[in-house]
């Protein structure tokens, strides 16, 4: 570790540099809280701070905003995420295509795994090389898995050709669509954001069947300004940088601040920072021309050698039981690629674009295969055999049970061993209060009898039975279902514990209790995890439930 050679060799460090070595370990720990994180990162960050590192500037730059690039990239990973659950694990992919290099991407993952509710979160962003060779979108270079740059080295020199006839072409036609009338031009603009159109065309105050007056270029022209306006936050009659920005993020456009900057120097004709109605027309004709020429360029280069290009992956997991198999640095080591086990970094380099959801999928295969194929499932860490009362006992022998056995809960069973209901603590104590009303009920009677010389009232039995006062239809689960699938159902429900049944069957072999989950998170190392009594199948435990059997006949309600 850098900060501990640091230390060790006694240099003296300036306030700046304390800085920068607390900033660095506050990335690479996650501010401490990273499962990879040691004692002896936070001792380092410990004497970065006796060193005079300014945790002003630490609390300011440890977890940086993101950029207006950077809250794009976000937005258009959170709208075409593809997402997969595994054995209670969901992985979430996002392929963009992007036209350049993107800073800070591994904040934007980060966030994205949160927003998404993902356990794993890979983002993949690729571009097309253009004369860089193995400079990937991060600004790295890798070696690409079976990569073959001679190969395709003609054929990213015909791609670039081909590009430069197409946006020489583009350029003509634009200029000659400036040529025409502005009602014309509004003829043949669309609306290229989705649900702007039908939105507004169909009961909007801005837009009026007055408009038909002028004919159908009237009307379209009023469909564009109703477009304008709603774009036009601040209704101040121009669209700002800002605006212009959220439109295109909107039409699902991916786009670098510098080529941002540079598109609103092209369509902000006058030079005034702003963009008027007029030239917002100009610039919806420019994105639907762009669209055509970007078809046929599919189509020129479709029939070209493959054009190279560079994938970018960042994956990020979340801390847990159910992922704790998962490794990313083991998993990114074919593309050269590295990092922790839950968060890492590649770049792929390819021989065609295509090949980037090939790419993609294959590690997401791969991971599943891995890490995710064997998960803990409930007949791992159940209790059994797992004591049980039977519907026609009692208020005192079901409480009797409770303090022989030191339980808090135990699930009621038939004759045949099929779950009916559920009985705790809460509904023995309430059961127990009322036989106690009753009792008192009866001394009182008898002592009125009593006084008054009366026969005594009838004995009956003040003691009811189980199955009218214990839980019913509760909730069971399979001991095949994987810890991270029963973790979501008590959490739902809002239990302590749960009865377990063989599959596809209601009949009882076990109980999972909130306890039994929290043991397998394994949090301190010191606790003891392997209780045999709760690990051995039902097998082993064969004799145990005999036992069990011969001596039911010395319990209370055989007395």
């Amino acid at each position: 570790m850098i900060a501990e050679r640091i230390k060790n060799s006694g240099v003296e460090l300036t306030e700046a540099e304390a800085t920068i070595l607390a900033l660095g370990i506050h990335s690479d720990t996650g501010s401490l809280v990273y499962d990879s994180t040691t004692p002896k990162d936070a001792s380092m960050l410990g004497w970065a701070m006796e060193m005079g590192a300014s945790q002003t500037a630490i609390a300011e730059h440890a977890k940086p905003t993101l950029s207006n690039e950077q809250q794009g990239v976000l937005t258009q990973s959170l709208i075409n995420i593809n997402s997969t659950t595994v054995h209670g694990v969901t992985i979430s992919t996002v392929l963009l295509s992007a036209d350049g290099f993107i800073p800070g991407l591994a904040s934007v993952t980060k966030d994205a795994l949160d927003l998404s509710s993902s356990d794993v979160f890979l983002l993949a962003p690729h571009a097309v090389l253009e004369g860089a060779e193995g400079e990937g979108i991060g600004g790295g270079k890798s070696k690409g898995k079976n990569s073959n740059t001679s190969k395709n080295k003609g054929g990213a020199n015909m791609g670039k050709d081909a590009n430069e006839k197409l946006q020489k072409a583009k350029r003509k036609t634009v200029k000659a669509l400036s040529s025409r009338g502005p009602e014309l031009i509004v003829k043949e603009v669309p609306q290229l954001l989705p649900g702007v159109s039908s939105g507004l065309s169909a009961g909007s105050d801005m837009i009026n069947s007055d408009s038909w007056k002028g004919g159908e270029l009237a009307f379209q022209r009023q469909q564009l300004a109703a477009t304008f306006a709603f774009y036009d936050t601040d209704r101040s009659g121009f669209l700002e940088k800002e605006e212009i920005f959220q439109a295109v993020s909107s039409a699902g456009f991916v786009i670098s601040t510098e080529n941002f900057d540079s598109l609103i120097a092209a369509i902000d004709t006058n030079g005034d920072g702003k963009i008027d109605f007029e030239e917002f027309v100009y610039f919806y004709t420019d994105m639907e021309e762009q669209r055509k020429w970007d078809a046929m360029r599919a189509e020129i280069e479709g029939k070209l050698p493959g054009v190279p290009s560079t994938m970018t992956i960042i994956g990020r997991v979340k801390a847990g039981v159910n992922v704790r198999n998962v490794n990313l640095n083991k998993l990114f080591q074919q593309f050269n690629g590295g990092g922790h086990p839950k968060a890492a970094s590649a770049t792929a380099k390819l021989d065609d674009e295509s090949e980037a959801k090939t790419v993609l999928q294959g590690l997401v295969d791969e991971l599943i295969d891995a890490s995710l194929d064997h998960q803990l499932t409930v007949g791992d860490f159940m209790q059994s055999p797992v004591l049980s009362a039977k519907p026609s006992m009692t208020e005192t022998q079901v409480e009797d049970l409770f303090v022989r056995y030191d339980v808090r809960a135990l699930p009621v069973v038939d004759d045949e061993n099929q779950v009916i209901g559920l009985v705790s603590y809460k509904e023995v104590a309430a059961a127990k209060m009322r036989l106690i009303n009753k009792q008192e009920k009866r001394l009182r009677q008898v002592e009125k009898a009593a006084e008054q010389g009366k026969p005594l009232p009838e004995a009956r039995p003040l003691e009811s039975a189980l199955k009218g006062w214990m839980k019913q239809h509760v909730q069971t689960v399979q001991a095949s279902l994987t810890m991270a699938e029963v973790e979501q159902i008590l959490l739902e429900t809002d239990v302590g514990c749960i009865p377990v049944v063989a599959d596809n069957t209601n009949s009882l072999i076990g109980m999972v209790t909130r306890t039994d989950l929290l043991r397998q998170h394994r949090y301190y190392s010191s606790l003891h995890y392997h209780n045999k009594g709760f690990s051995d199948s039902i097998a082993a435990r064969k004799p145990i439930i005999e036992l069990r059997k011969k001596l039911k006949k010395f319990d209370v309600e055989n007395e």
